[in-house]
């Protein structure tokens, strides 16, 4: 999509989630508004609808999105969809709409790749991907940009779906998510699991977890004993109290958020061998941080189509 190779060819919108978590520390703003989320239910499927207001930089968004889990299986669509609308904050004008699974996709893994610079250990060269659904491939570009990754181990629960994506990424399949994360510096899970399956036992000593799957009370990846071994750094603490990893152990202390590392306010890992989870929601700013992106590319380089929306 044409959003799509906007971002991957704007080195601005590829650097903007590292600008955005910055613009989330607590010391930089105090006017967070919390993802709303309302649950609905469709004949064919569970549907989870968000909307996320934001507005910064002379600018407002409002992002709309839905996810319909059967999509991929019924459909051979992607489970998110939506809109992502920027406005001019000063008079309310509409400027950019925006097909916004593409651009979740993008930004997430780029949110990632921001964590994986601050907080895995500077040589990580092997990455372990768990799931294999339309976040995957971004994340493992996402994340070779920012370290030397050699070495790629995929799981996902449909083992021939896992050797078909491995085989085009040029990754390992393999058998279980114990067995791809024991051997990885960095792991990122990216599944809509509503069961525990990554454990302390499951890990390396220094390994960064990304959990990025958990982003609705209902979803969980990481279980008890892994939270409570690991330093805990979140996007937005009190997303991830609802939503996130943090809402399944809420005692789980806090060292950061990564705007606060991004900014040199707060430390992340302080030694090679600890343990590090990066608790990953999706914040709205990041949609601003993109959209934004986006709409300067736009108007750069002539992309997109004007669309009347008064006489």
């Amino acid at each position: 999509m044409a959003c799509g190779r906007m971002i991957r060819n704007n080195r601005r919108a590829g650097g903007s989630p590292r600008a955005a978590a910055a613009s989330l520390c607590p010391e930089s703003t105090d006017n967070r508004p919390p993802r709303t989320i309302s649950a609905a239910y469709a004949a064919w499927c569970d549907c989870a609808l968000a909307t996320w207001p934001w507005s910064t930089c002379g600018r407002r968004v409002r992002s709309i999105g839905a996810c319909f889990y059967d999509r991929p299986a019924t459909l051979g669509l992607p489970s998110i969809v939506g809109v992502i609308a920027l406005f001019d904050a000063a008079n309310g004008q509409p400027l950019l709409f925006l097909e916004s699974a593409t651009v979740t996709r993008l930004r997430t893994a780029a949110a990632t790749a921001v964590a994986v610079r601050h907080l895995a250990v500077p040589d990580a060269a092997t990455l372990a991907v768990l799931g294999t659904g339309a976040q995957a491939a971004a994340h493992i570009a996402a994340v070779r940009e920012v370290r030397p990754i050699e070495r790629i181990l995929v799981w996902g629960r449909d083992p021939a779906k896992t050797a078909r994506f491995a085989a085009q990424h040029g990754a390992e399949a393999t058998s279980a998510p114990a067995e791809a994360a024991r051997q990885a510096a960095v792991v990122v899970t990216l599944t809509p699991s509503t069961d525990p399956y990554l454990a302390l036992r499951d890990v390396r000593p220094g390994t960064l977890v990304a959990a990025v799957g958990s982003d609705a009370p209902g979803k969980r990846e990481l279980h008890y004993d892994l939270l409570a071994a690991a330093t805990l750094i979140t996007d937005v603490t009190h997303q991830c109290a609802a939503v996130g990893e943090l809402h399944h152990r809420p005692q789980t202390p806090v060292k950061a958020e990564l705007g606060e590392i991004v900014l040199g306010t707060k430390t992340g890992r302080e030694h090679a061998d600890d343990l590090v989870v990066f608790d990953s929601t999706g914040t709205a700013v990041q949609d601003v941080a993109a959209a934004q992106a986006l709409y300067t590319a736009a108007i750069k380089n002539g992309a997109g189509r004007p669309l009347p929306l008064r006489e």
